[in-house]
């Protein structure tokens, strides 16, 4: 169960989805029912100083904390903690591991398909965002039916889910506000969140050619070069190496495999 990545549950079971984020709710929804009755105060008290110093941190270490998901879904990790780790992860960046691993493998068997694609990109990176919040959610059902039919009631079953997603949201977010404080969680939790999902969204979209595509017919994975992206490389393990990661979605650093890639090349230049 651990060790099983969400997509393939998804796929055996067509509860599987509404069973996943209705164990989630009742877990949040105990935890508070268990802060209420013992009394437990939150982690952080009111405002303070250390909070600015604290968002470029935390902001740093919910964007790695996708990457480490999106790793996990492509089983980059050690398969004994693949699973486990995305879970705790997607807790803390609230999208949850589920939908990390059933929208991703979508959008890598779609990728820039307009009406496929989980993710679509266009030239307009503001575009771009606006499409994808409003996508995921329509993928999700679309996964559904591709694997399950388009029914009537399959239709009624993935409106039940799509609400109990909703309110594991919510309870997800409450839990949190109530243990970190409501100061910290609305001056640097919420925000930084939101910042690192907008980060996600500009990688994807950089990486699909979104900064020289001209239309949609140029977005497409792309190994991005210059000094932002070598750093960007360095410090996000090597993201920006697009087109070798849709090439070879497992390797954990695809800017490393391009380097050596690269060398290997040159080297057999030099000699021929």
């Amino acid at each position: 169960m651990l060790t099983t990545h969400p997509i393939a549950q998804f796929r055996r079971n067509p509860n599987f989805y509404l069973l996943y984020d209705g164990f989630w709710f009742v877990a949040c929804a105990v935890a508070m029912l268990t802060f209420w009755r013992t009394g437990f105060t939150s982690l952080i008290a009111g405002p303070s100083w250390w909070f600015l110093p604290a968002f470029p941190v935390l902001l740093f270490a919910f964007i790695w904390a996708h990457l480490i998901i999106h790793n996990c879904t492509h089983g980059s990790l050690p398969k004994a903690i693949n699973r486990t780790l995305g879970e705790v992860l997607g807790l803390i960046v609230i999208v949850r591991f589920a939908s990390w691993d059933v929208v991703h493998m979508r959008h890598h068997k779609y990728s820039d398909d307009r009406v496929k694609d989980p993710h679509p990109n266009y030239p307009s990176f503001w575009t771009t965002v606006f499409k994808t919040i409003v996508s995921v959610e329509q993928q999700l059902f679309q996964q559904y039916y591709d694997v399950w039919g388009d029914t009537p009631e399959n239709h009624a079953r993935e409106s039940r889910r799509a609400k109990m997603s909703y309110g594991t949201n919510l309870v997800l977010l409450a839990t949190w506000a109530w243990v970190l404080g409501p100061a910290f969680f609305l001056m640097v939790f919420v925000p930084c969140n939101l910042l690192a999902g907008l980060f996600v969204i500009h990688f994807n979209w950089s990486t699909h050619n979104g900064e020289a595509a001209k239309s949609i017919e140029d977005m497409r994975p792309v190994n991005l070069t210059g000094w932002r992206y070598q750093l960007g490389n360095k410090l996000f393990a090597g993201i920006y190496a697009h087109a070798l990661h849709h090439d070879r979605p497992a390797i954990f650093n695809p800017a490393r495999a391009l380097a050596v890639e690269q060398a290997t090349a040159n080297a057999q230049q030099q000699t021929a």
